[in-house]
């Protein structure tokens, strides 16, 4: 079943840069807990310049958070 999940880029504390290349943090709604994601160039491919958070569907499976489309922000 989709559901959608909050994905937070890493900022630098020092330069406020948003490191795209970094791990990632995904939010989702209980059960679920916060988790760590990386390698996902699907969906980080999908943020607009100069965003840290972007909501997406995501599907939990077997290895965790399959990533689906962008969900607009309303």
């Amino acid at each position: 079943m989709k559901e959608i999940v909050l994905v937070t880029l890493a900022v630098d504390a020092e330069t406020g840069a948003i490191d795209p290349t970094a791990p990632f943090v995904v939010s989702a709604p209980p059960p679920h807990r916060r988790s760590v994601y990386e390698n996902e160039p699907e969906a980080i491919a999908q943020f607009l310049r100069g965003e840290c958070q972007a909501r997406f569907e995501a599907e939990w499976t077997d290895d965790g958070w399959k990533f689906g489309k962008r969900v607009v922000d309303a």
